[in-house]
């Protein structure tokens, strides 16, 4: 596969061949981008083109591509295992990460890519829940390295979160932009970074609240019941959790606890509210460990019960939502609409709210901190939704959103 590879007409290199990074390769390469796939070993890129091809011929089958349009997008795709000859193609403009969620090997990656990249491409890291800041220490000009947040299956979702890392220059940042947009994304960009970003807080902090209410003892079936009418959504905790993928969400989980730096703008307002119940730490494997969550057994499901679940889970979403705006991240405007087009939610967060009431959501919010407080969890409630609450007034949604 290797010696036949041509990077010459190569505009986006992406690095790592598992599910987000053929997803993100099959995103361009539908929109007329000529892409290239660097992986580990020649079986990983014939696991990637594979899955590339089922995708495209599930696509065929359902009327979205014809067999011409399906064979062009697959004719995009460059798979090759040389990393630094996929730099020198002379019409390379972006790389992006998109290796397993480890610290150490996203480093040794971003500074390699530093080292054998043209100075004027862009480097992107698409870490969904590591500190992109850090990363991009790891090369010597950290001023090309920005923040690309795609969310899975990346050819499919519409949405994708952008953000200037402290280092990021201008020229980086809109060159990324572009990019995000050539991939035909709603680009939804922060209004500054922090780890995790806006989206991967709310969903993370509701699967762990869901996972919470299981280790109390309440059913799998009646916690998805309640997870698919709080959000209106068709497959409930178990969907959510999918979309996610169990790997990552314990991923997420431990570097969202880690607390070796107190100092950290993340862990001073979360604390340790990220830190995950023991049956998801007692797995050997995560992935069993997740699966395991979803268990039949439990306390009965009335409808009292489904309405407790209901609360619960909203006021996880309400409360990250509110924070994430609250601490500069990103626009309110913006949070709606990023959680209805990466989660596929019919009402984001805020809207919500002012369906609910103000005051109530409020309450709810006050009841789970109450309950954490005793349970010597952190749960911090916003000064943004305690406001907005004593104004007694919906949130405005008029504004339009970021495009």
């Amino acid at each position: 596969m290797e010696h036949q590879t041509d990077w010459s007409n190569v505009e986006v290199l992406v690095v790592g061949t598992g599910l987000m990074g053929s997803a993100i390769a099959q995103a361009y390469a539908q929109n007329g981008l000529s892409v290239g796939l660097v992986g580990r070993s020649e079986p990983s890129l014939r696991r990637s083109l594979a899955l590339i091809g089922q995708e495209l011929e599930d696509a065929r089958t359902k009327g979205i591509f014809t067999e011409r349009q399906a064979n062009e997008i697959k004719s995009r795709i460059r798979f090759g295992q040389d990393l630094e000859q996929g730099c020198q193609g002379k019409s390379l403009r972006l790389v992006i990460e998109s290796v397993s969620e480890d610290l150490e090997l996203k480093k040794e990656l971003l500074g390699k890519l530093d080292e054998i990249c043209p100075p004027a491409v862009v480097l992107a890291t698409g870490t969904s829940c590591l500190d992109a800041d850090v990363l991009a220490l790891a090369a010597r000009r950290p001023e090309r390295v920005v923040w690309m947040h795609f969310f899975f299956p990346a050819h499919k979702i519409k949405a994708a979160e952008l953000a200037a890392l402290r280092l990021s220059s201008k020229e980086s940042l809109a060159a990324a932009a572009h990019y995000m947009e050539a991939a035909r994304k709603r680009v939804i960009p922060l209004v500054r970074y922090r780890k995790g970003g806006a989206a991967n807080v709310i969903l993370i902090g509701v699967l762990l609240e869901a996972a919470r209410l299981i280790e109390e003892g309440f059913s799998g079936a009646g916690v998805e019941e309640a997870s698919r009418q709080a959000f209106s959504i068709p497959g409930g905790f178990g969907s959510m959790l999918k979309a996610v993928g169990p790997r990552l969400a314990a991923a997420c989980l431990a570097s969202f606890a880690d607390s070796s730096q107190s100092d950290h703008p993340f862990h001073r307002v979360y604390d340790n509210f990220f830190s995950p119940p023991k049956f998801l730490t007692s797995e050997k494997d995560a992935s069993s460990g997740f699966a395991a969550s979803s268990r039949e057994e439990g306390r009965p499901t009335d409808v009292i019960t489904l309405d407790y679940l209901k609360r619960r889970l909203w006021a996880v979403a309400f409360m990250t939502a509110a924070e994430v705006v609250e601490a500069g991240i990103i626009r309110r405007q913006d949070v709606d609409t990023l959680c209805q087009l990466a989660f596929e939610w019919p009402e984001g967060p805020f809207a919500l709210m002012n369906r609910i009431g103000i005051g109530e959501s409020l309450r709810m919010v006050t009841e789970k901190m109450e309950l954490s407080h005793r349970r010597e969890i952190n749960f911090p409630v916003p000064r943004l939704l305690i406001e907005q609450a004593q104004k007694n007034e919906p949130w405005p949604m008029a504004e339009q959103s970021s495009s």
